[in-house]
């Protein structure tokens, strides 16, 4: 990890993790958690726990919000207390479990990683949340750009969470062994379909979220 300025000019530190460094963080913590919970880390990962995690970290949860169409959530810091995290009431629908897990990962991501930074600096000391309001739009909970490494790493973290890079590179591992080769394979190819597919069922995730994965973790490739 280092500590750099923040390129966009927040009063906050910039923390610059290597992805590895992300992946390990993320195992450990999901496996702690469910040893402690669960008697034990099981695949996929269940969506109370991912609540849970939430939960212990914040002030207030609201898991049934009235947001913009665009918006699945939002996290709120405060340099006095705890953040506040609000997910988009629609995604309590069943059809949207896989989005609103990934919602949840992503959200836990900026509790976790970011929400100390604003703390730690002090700024915004009155009773409301710092600004801007940490808003998180539909299409960057499963793939941010790096331009912006608050979001970029608020949805690897949810990813990470969700699939672990232990299982997914074993399982890519056994699917890429099926034609005696080793990953990375071309993701619109069979192995890579099926190395998608299994992500998929094993973790309950959507299937941009399965594909992001395994793209960061360079088991697929694109055309």
């Amino acid at each position: 990890m280092k500590v750099l300025r923040d390129p966009l000019g927040r009063p906050i530190n910039r923390l610059y993790f290597k992805a590895e460094e992300l992946d390990a963080r993320c195992e450990r913590k999901i496996a702690d958690f469910m040893d402690g919970h669960r008697g034990g880390f099981r695949l996929p990962i269940p969506t109370d726990d991912l609540i849970r995690l939430i939960e212990m970290d914040t002030d207030d949860l609201d898991m049934y919000a009235d947001l913009p169409e665009e918006e699945d959530g939002h996290t709120d810091f405060f340099a006095d207390r705890k953040p506040r995290v609000t997910i988009a009431k629609r995604l309590s629908d069943p059809r949207y479990e896989n989005r609103l897990r990934m919602t949840l990962g992503h959200e836990y991501g900026h509790v976790w990683f970011h929400a100390p930074l604003w703390r730690i600096s002090g700024f915004g000391t009155d009773d409301g949340p710092a600004e801007p309001r940490w808003t998180c739009y539909r299409d960057q909970i499963v793939d941010a750009p790096q331009s912006d490494w608050m979001e970029f790493q608020a949805a690897y973290i949810g990813g990470a969470l969700l699939m672990p890079a232990y299982s997914v590179k074993l399982w890519a591992g056994e699917i890429a062994m099926r034609e005696a080769k080793q990953p990375p394979v071309p993701e619109g190819s069979d192995l890579g379909r099926a190395m998608i597919e299994r992500l998929i069922r094993r973790c309950r995730v959507s299937e941009q979220a399965a594909r992001v994965r395994l793209l960061r973790l360079g088991l697929v490739v694109e055309p």
